[in-house]
Order: C-alpha cells, then structure tokens, then sequence
C-alpha cells in the first residue's frame, strides 16, 4: 500500500475514532461501537494493544452473558484495573476506586470510619502496624506485628492493604470479625466499627531525675503534622522542658511533605531527603528553617516505624541532631504518587525510591538505631522509653 494513502487510513480511523468517543490512554472497555468495527488490519497500524483490548472486550460480554450468576459490569472493570496494577508486583501500588480514594482521603485528614488499624504489607502478609489508641482495635487487644488473616471470614491473601482496608471499613455501629495471627496461633477479633478521630500528636512532661523531658508522640504524617509537632516542641520548651523525646514507634507513615515538616522542627539547614525517579533528576528536600537546634533529642523507633517516619529518622540520624534509640526501622524507603482519575477514583503507584541525606537506600533494609534496646514483652515498663530518658538526663 503507497505510504501517503496509509497515512491517509490512519489520520481518519483516528479522527472517526475521536468522533466516537475513544479516549486513548482511558479505559479499555469502554470502545466506540465505530471503533469495534472498524477493519482490524487499520486498528492494529495504529493501536498495538487492540489484541488485548479485544480480548478485554470478549471475556466482559462472555461474563456478563454466560457467567453462572449475573455479573456487576462495574465488578468487572475494577477487577481489570486491579489485575493491570497488580502485575506490576509492587505491594505499594493500587487502584481506588471513587469510594476508596474517598476513604483515604478522610484519612489523611485524620478522621474515618473504622476499627482503627494501620496496616502494611511485610513478607507478603499484611500487618498491623499500629492500632490507633482507644480505637475498637485497641481495645479489643490487636497488637502491633498482628498479622491479620481474614475479614468476615473471608480470606485477605494476595489483598492490598487498601482492598483489605475496604473490607475493615463500614458504617458505624456496624460489626467487624479480623481473624488475627500472632506467634503462630490464631485468634478471632470482633468489634464495633466507629467514627475514628486520629490522635495525630500527643506530648506531656516527664520529670525523671529531678530533669524536665518533654515527650512528643506522633501517630501519622497526615495534614498539619509539621506544624502540630511543632506547636508541641514549643510549648514543652517553654514550660522549661531540658530534653525532648520523638516518638516515632508504630508510626506507618504519611505525606511526603509532612515528614520534611516535622524534621524542620529539629534541623534548621540542609537536606531532609532525596527522591531519585525514573524520568525526573534527584529531587532534594531541604530543611525549612526555624528549627530548634539547641536542645538535646532522641527519637524513639521500632519494626514498625516506617516510610516518612524513616525520613525524619534517617535525617536526624545523619544529622547527627540526634540519636535513635530502639529497634531497627521497618524499611520502607519508596514514595508513592495519588493521580486522581476521571472516574472519581485514583492510582497509587510508587513513583520513586528516597535517600537519607547520606545516600543511604533504606529499603527493604530499615535503619539501625545508635542505641540498640532489645525489648522483653514481658517487662511491666516501657524500656525503649526508659533509656530514651535515661540517655537525656545524664
């Protein structure tokens, strides 16, 4: 065929396309009845991927017509969506659908409905990273390390923590059965889901030894993290705190921006972090400024600090503002992206890997402490907490 008239055929099945409603990039099932019919010799010179789309399109209608029980065509299209994120293999990535982007969104902002359960995926199980205080979860006894098995009876394996989360969450007042493992033995849980507020920082004034340490508790990097740490660190100062403690066990993580937020309390200059991405030059994240530097810190961290928490950890620790003191940090060291999509819902997928302002990938590696505390669960007191003020009163 002359090269002018294929040109010719491929600038009109695009426009007809156009006309037609296909949106190239959007979804795959949703073709133009022009662009079904339209000869597969013409489709195939420009659309490579039709042979899937077509097979995408036929195992819909085979479904939605054959399938031993109707079929949601909604159900279908997420399952399409889903399997296409999933195979990238990334336990981090995952598509939100409009109610779950709303969800958490709701959670960023620190309130929800739920039983209270920070979750993440660690060896392939998800795992309770922390149950939030006075949440169902806390108190029907879940545990930071539970590894939650089933929802309802029904079997979480292969889930991602935000199709778990989907199957937690409910309305309030409503009940909840998580099928807990823990130390090889399971257990069943049932509670009462609720409206969740986050107790997002949390501070009080030690006196141990006749010195004044104050205390900082930070649950998640959601909004206002930065300046509520802040806020804290500033008012134990001026009721004469001598030391401040971080503490930063059980802490998932959160947005990006609040974890340079919150290491700008403590580091006045220099980088927080860096983020290497595939087609962008290294982003570095420095310090904001207005920091106080001058009194003495230790951060608290355990298995279970993770993501921005081993942001601001990583920073204070090659700052040397600070000495972490506990157990060695999860070893998160990916940052995700949230694309809103046309349909309401969203993409979440990892669009990069941070560095600790050494260089340090910390990823699937976690952080060590420079004060090693290894914890006896049976002990009555908080030994992590207890060497945290043990080495500020010296």
């Amino acid at each position: 065929m002359p090269r002018f008239v294929r040109v010719l055929l491929i600038v009109l099945a695009v426009f007809l396309a156009f006309l037609s409603g296909v949106y190239l990039g959007g979804h795959s099932y949703r073709l133009s009845p022009l662009f079904e019919i339209m000869p597969q010799s013409v489709r195939s010179a420009f659309f490579p991927g039709d042979n899937v789309l077509q097979a995408e399109r036929e195992i819909e209608n085979i479904l939605e017509e054959k399938f031993y029980r109707p079929v949601d065509p909604s159900t279908l299209e997420n399952g399409a969506v889903n399997g296409m994120v999933s195979s990238l293999g990334d336990p981090y990535s995952a598509y939100f659908s409009p109610d779950d982007y709303k969800q958490f969104m709701e959670h960023t902002e620190g309130t929800f409905v739920g039983v209270g359960v920070i979750i993440e995926p660690r060896d392939s199980v998800l795992t309770v990273v922390s149950p939030i205080d006075n949440s169902p979860a806390k108190k029907a006894g879940i545990q930071a390390g539970d590894e939650i098995i089933a929802v309802d009876g029904q079997s979480i394996q292969g889930k991602t923590p935000e199709e778990a989360t989907a199957l937690i969450r409910g309305e309030a007042g409503t009940s909840v059965t998580l099928r807990i493992s823990r130390a090889g033995q399971e257990q069943d849980y049932t509670m009462v889901r609720e409206s969740i507020e986050l107790p997002i920082v949390s501070d009080k004034m030690i006196d141990h030894n006749g010195k004044k340490i104050g205390y900082v508790r930070l649950e998640q990097f959601s909004v206002d993290a930065g300046a509520k740490v802040k806020d804290s660190m500033d008012k134990l100062v001026n009721n004469g705190a001598q030391g401040i403690i971080l503490d930063l066990r059980n802490n998932g993580g959160g947005l990006l921006d609040e974890a340079v937020n919150v290491a700008s309390v403590f580091i006045q200059n220099g980088t927080i972090v860096t983020v290497q991405s595939r087609d962008q030059a290294t982003q570095t994240y420095e310090a904001r400024g207005d920091a106080n530097e001058s009194i003495p810190l230790v951060v608290l961290v355990n298995g279970y600090t993770a993501s921005a928490s081993e942001i601001v950890a990583g920073a204070i620790k090659d700052d040397h503002r600070g000495k972490l003191i506990g157990e060695k940090t999860f070893g998160k060291g990916v940052v995700q992206n949230i694309d809103p999509l046309s349909n309401g819902g969203a993409l979440k997928f990892t669009s990069g890997s941070y560095h600790t302002p050494a260089g340090t990938d910390i990823n699937k590696v976690g952080i060590e402490p420079d004060i090693p505390v290894t914890v006896d669960p049976n002990s009555p007191s908080d030994q992590v907490l207890d060497r945290g003020l043990a080495e500020l009163a010296h």
